[in-house]
């Protein structure tokens, strides 16, 4: 099992050997697998399981979140641009770097 198998690939693959050492424990122990080992590396299996999904959780919510942020840009560069061309006309242009506004007209 390299790096280049995906991460459901790899999960899959564990789950296939663990399934795999269960049914043939009394060959694979002549070789030094245990019922510890076969007990580890599903445990292995199923922490990695959990953690990929707490991070696909996450990205929901970052893509949520997100979202909301792009929502709220917008409704302030709106409000932004409606106020900067109601104070342009009742502020003289000298005084608009008062408002932060740097428009020559």
């Amino acid at each position: 099992m390299g790096s280049m198998l995906s991460l459901a690939e790899q999960l899959s693959s564990a789950r296939l050997m663990v399934e795999g050492l269960k049914k043939r424990a009394d060959v694979v122990s002549s070789v030094g697998i245990t019922e510890a080992k076969t007990g580890e590396l599903e445990k292995s299996a199923s922490a990695l399981a959990a953690l990929d999904a707490e991070q696909e959780a996450l990205k929901a919510q970052l893509k949520t979140k997100t979202a909301e942020i792009d929502a709220e840009k917008k409704k302030l560069a709106e409000l932004m641009s409606s106020t900067k061309k109601l104070v342009k006309i009742a502020v003289d242009k000298n005084d608009w770097l008062t408002f932060g506004i740097s428009d020559k007209k």
